[in-house]
């Protein structure tokens, strides 16, 4: 794994939410838990897989695990809400490349890390934070809060928090808007193409 692969996690994902009962917490978890070993086994494979192999892998993982529709529209805020259906869907589906790209670009190798799934607690609006760690082999751990919210009866990410206080819905919504309002809606999907092509050194 490169040494940048916080800045990856920050480079993915939105909102706030909790648990209406104690005993689905464990859902919640079990979310996390089956990403981080999805990530985990790429993680271990990534150089025979290379690049293509590994956004292959991870393009499941991403949108059984992520609410990326939710995320693109906490990311916009009130400019997303002025979206057509099929403009917002664009955008998502961008959003979603770069995320497995940048995925796909970090965790390339294994150096002996490996992942704590810690208890779920109770947000707000009916949201959940689910905290991790990435606890490399000669380093400190560093701590990843997931947020989720229940969708239809599953649990999905909607925000990630950096050591507790760094939200990845907050990091892009400054980035992303910034765009959108100088080059619209088709200016910061090729913003994001072009990025995601730049992932895998193309």
């Amino acid at each position: 794994m490169k040494p940048g692969f916080v800045a990856a996690i920050l480079a993915l994902v939105i909102l706030v939410a909790g648990l209406s009962a104690p005993a689905r917490a464990g859902e919640a978890e079990a979310v996390i838990a089956t990403f981080n070993d999805r990530l985990l086994d790429v993680m271990k494979t990534g150089q025979k897989l290379g690049f293509n192999g590994r956004v292959e892998k991870l393009r499941p993982a991403v949108a059984a695990a992520y609410d990326m529709a939710a995320m693109t529209r906490a990311t916009l805020g009130a400019a997303a809400a002025k979206m057509a259906p099929e403009e917002a869907l664009r955008l998502s589906d961008a959003y979603t490349r770069f995320s497995v790209a940048t995925y796909a670009a970090q965790f390339d190798d294994w150096n002996g890390e490996r992942f704590e799934v810690g208890e779920a607690r109770a947000s707000t609006q009916g949201a959940v934070i689910v905290p991790t760690k990435i606890v490399p082999k000669d380093s400190e751990p560093v701590a990843i809060d997931y947020l989720l919210r229940e969708d239809q009866g599953r649990w999905r990410i909607v925000d990630v928090y950096y050591q507790g206080t760094v939200s990845q819905v907050a990091v892009r919504r400054s980035e992303f808007l910034s765009i959108y309002r100088a080059k619209g809606l088709d200016g910061l999907i090729e913003t994001l193409d072009a990025q995601t092509r730049a992932q895998g050194g193309n």
